[in-house]
C-alpha cells in the first residue's frame, strides 16, 4: 500500500524523490513487520509437514460441511 500510494502521489506530482521515499518507506516497513512477525524460511521438513496439516484440515472441513 505504501509503495502504491507513493507512486501515484510521486506520478501526479511528477516528483521522484515521492517516488523513491514511497519505495523506501515500503522495503524498510516490510523488512520491519517480517522480523516482528518472525517469518524467516523454514527448513523443508517442517513445509512439508505444515503442507500435510493444511491439506488434512482443509479435508476435515469441507467433510464436516457436507455431513455436519
Amino acid at each position: 500500500m505504501t509503495l502504491l500510494v507513493g507512486l501515484v502521489l510521486g506520478v501526479s506530482l511528477s516528483s521522484w524523490l515521492i517516488v523513491a521515499a514511497g519505495l523506501l518507506l515500503a522495503v524498510f516497513g516490510n523488512i520491519w513487520m517480517w522480523r516482528r512477525c518472525e517469518l524467516f524460511p523454514i527448513d523443508r521438513k517442517t513445509a512439508k509437514t505444515a503442507h500435510r496439516v493444511g491439506w488434512v484440515a482443509t479435508i476435515f472441513a469441507v467433510a464436516t460441511a457436507f455431513f455436519g
